[in-house]
């Protein structure tokens, strides 16, 4: 992928959870906080098992959007 290639939101939240998880898995350690993270972040039935969950992240989303997102 390229810095200006674009996803969809959902990709995106997919990446997102992806990305902590594989950080997660590399820490080599039971991280509770990041397991339970982890948990709400998942599709159950065409949503996130905790719906709080993409309001928050479409919420940051939409930050982005409108602010620009930060240089990698």
């Amino acid at each position: 992928m390229q810095a200006n290639d674009t996803i969809t939101l959902i990709e995106a939240y997919d990446a997102m959870r992806i990305f902590v998880e594989t950080v997660w898995r590399r820490m080599d350690k039971p991280q509770e906080e990041v397991a339970f993270l982890l948990a709400g972040l998942k599709w159950a039935d065409g949503s996130p098992v905790d719906p709080a969950m993409w309001q928050n992240w479409l919420t940051a989303a939409h930050s982005v959007k409108e602010e620009g997102a930060s240089p990698p």
